[in-house]
C-alpha cells in the first residue's frame, strides 16, 4: 500500500496534522489582525470570537484537526477512560450550580474556599474537591492558596443568566433522562413518542406536562431558551437568506411561532411583508403581542392555533414551520404536514410550505465535530421528545404519507439549520 492510500484510509499523519494547525493558526491570526479584532485569551475581559461566516470556516477545520490530532496522541484507550468519565466532571459542575458557586465568587475579587463552602452551606472538603476539578477545565482559579477567584468562563457563567440557565437545566433534567435512556428502550424497543421516552422513565411524565407542573423549573427552562435563541443567532442564515423572501408579497403564517421572534426579525428586514404568528400557547403569543413596536404592529397579528388542527388562514404568500418537526415522532409530523393542506389549497398555487429545522446530513459529508453537533440534537430529541432530526429522504417520505401532492423544491441544506422549500402540486 502506497502512503498515499495509507494516507486515505487511516487519515494523517500527527506531523501533517500538526503542520495543518500551525498553518491553520496562522491564518486565523491574520483573520484577527485583518479585522482589528483582539485573539482571545483567558484573560477575564478576553471577548468571544466573532461570529462570522469567514470565522466559522476556520474555526470548522481547525478544531477537526485538533480533534484528530489529540485523539492520536491519546490512542484508543486512553481516549476512551477520559470519555466515558465525563458524567462524574458534569456532576461537579451541577453541584457547582445548584450551590451557587458561580454567584458566591465576587466578579472581580475572591473569597476564601471557608468563605465559600459557609456561604453555599456545604462542608469545607467537598467544596474544595468540586471546585479544583472545575479548574481543571478553566472554571475558577486559584492564585493563591484556598483563594478562589473567576475565569474568564466562570465570569461568564456569573454575568449571564441564560447560559446559566442554559447549562443548568442540560444537566439537572436532561442529563438525568439521558442516563435513563437504556432503561426505556429495553422496556419500549419499537416505539417511541411525546409520552414513551427516557425523560418520560426518569421524571413520570412527559417535557410539556413537567414544566407546567413545575414553574421554577419551568422559568429557569425559558431562560435557557432565550440563551440558545442568542448563542444560535446564526443559525437563522439559511432561512434568511436562503429563500428569495423578496420575491413573495402579502402574509407569511408562521406556525408554532411561539412569541414571534423569528417573524419580527424577517419584518424588520422585508417590510413588504406581514406576518401571522400562531401558536398553542397563548402566553407566548401575549409576550410577543406585547413587544411590538410601533413599526411592527400593523404588520403582524398573533393567534391561537395548534399546528395539529387544519390550518385557518388562507391567501397566504408562506407558511413557516421552524424548529417544530424535531419535538414530535413520525405520525405526529404527517399530522402536522397534513394540517397546512388546506392553508395551501387556499392560497396561491405557487405558495411554498418552508421548513426550517435541521437536515441530517450523509454520513462524513461534514467536518466530523459539526455532524456530531446535528446528530448531538437528534438524541437530544430521542431522549426528551421521543422525536427525531430528520435527513431530507426522511421528510420527503414524511410529506408523502401526509399528502401525495407534496413536492420538495428547494433543500438548503449548507448550514446547521436547514431549510426545505416545498410545494403542494395542483392537478
Amino acid at each position: 500500500m502506497t502512503n498515499r492510500e495509507t494516507t486515505a484510509v487511516h487519515g494523517p499523519s500527527i506531523l501533517a496534522l500538526a503542520q495543518n494547525i500551525l498553518e491553520l493558526t496562522q491564518d486565523m491570526t491574520k483573520y484577527f489582525q485583518a479585522n482589528n479584532l483582539l485573539a482571545p485569551t483567558f484573560a477575564l475581559d478576553s471577548q468571544d470570537p466573532p461570529d462570522t461566516a469567514e470565522y466559522r470556516g476556520l474555526h470548522a477545520t481547525l478544531k477537526t484537526s485538533l480533534e484528530d490530532l489529540q485523539r492520536l496522541i491519546d490512542g484508543p484507550r486512553k481516549w476512551l477512560r477520559t470519555f466515558c468519565c465525563t458524567g462524574y466532571d458534569l456532576g461537579a459542575l451541577q453541584l457547582a450550580l445548584d450551590f451557587e458557586f458561580f454567584q458566591l465568587v465576587p466578579a472581580h475579587g475572591n473569597i476564601t474556599l471557608e468563605d465559600l463552602a459557609e456561604k453555599a452551606g456545604l462542608d469545607v472538603d467537598r467544596t474544595g474537591r468540586i471546585i479544583r476539578q472545575l479548574m481543571t477545565y478553566r472554571f475558577f482559579e486559584e492564585l493563591r492558596p484556598r483563594v478562589i477567584s473567576h475565569s474568564s468562563t466562570s465570569l461568564v457563567m456569573q454575568q449571564d443568566e441564560e447560559l446559566r440557565s442554559v447549562v443548568h437545566y442540560s444537566l439537572d433534567e436532561m442529563l438525568k433522562a439521558t442516563a435513563d435512556s437504556n432503561i426505556c428502550l429495553k422496556a419500549h424497543p419499537y416505539e417511541a413518542h411525546q409520552n414513551q421516552n427516557p425523560f418520560v422513565t426518569r421524571h413520570g411524565v412527559g417535557i410539556f406536562e413537567f414544566y407546567k407542573n413545575d414553574p421554577d423549573k419551568a422559568r429557569r427552562f425559558a431562560k435557557a431558551m432565550a440563551g440558545l435563541r442568542r448563542m444560535d443567532r446564526h443559525l437563522d442564515y439559511l432561512l434568511k437568506d436562503g429563500f428569495d423572501w423578496s420575491a413573495i408579497k402579502g402574509t407569511v403564517v408562521d406556525c408554532g411561532g411561539g412569541n414571534g421572534h423569528i417573524s419580527k426579525s424577517l419584518a424588520q428586514l422585508y417590510p413588504n411583508l406581514n406576518f401571522v404568528v400562531q401558536d398553542s400557547n397563548a402566553d407566548m403569543l401575549a409576550e410577543g403581542r406585547d413587544s411590538l413596536t410601533d413599526e411592527l404592529r400593523g404588520r403582524m397579528t398573533y393567534l391561537q392555533h395548534s399546528f395539529f388542527e387544519p390550518q385557518p388562514t388562507k391567501d397566504a404568500a408562506a407558511f413557516l414551520i421552524r424548529q417544530c418537526t424535531h419535538n414530535w415522532a413520525d405520525n405526529d409530523v404527517v399530522t402536522i404536514f397534513r394540517s397546512f393542506v388546506p392553508g395551501l389549497e387556499g392560497s396561491n398555487p405557487s405558495t411554498p410550505l418552508l421548513i426550517n429545522d435541521i437536515i441530517i446530513p450523509e454520513p462524513g459529508t461534514w467536518p466530523r465535530h459539526q455532524e456530531r453537533l446535528v446528530r448531538q440534537v437528534d438524541m437530544v430529541m430521542l431522549v426528551n421528545c421521543g422525536a427525531k432530526q430528520r435527513t431530507k429522504a426522511e421528510f420527503e417520505a414524511l410529506l408523502k404519507k401526509a399528502d401525495s401532492r407534496y413536492e420538495i423544491r428547494n433543500v438548503y441544506d449548507n448550514g446547521p439549520l436547514g431549510l426545505l422549500e416545498v410545494d403542494l402540486r395542483r392537478s
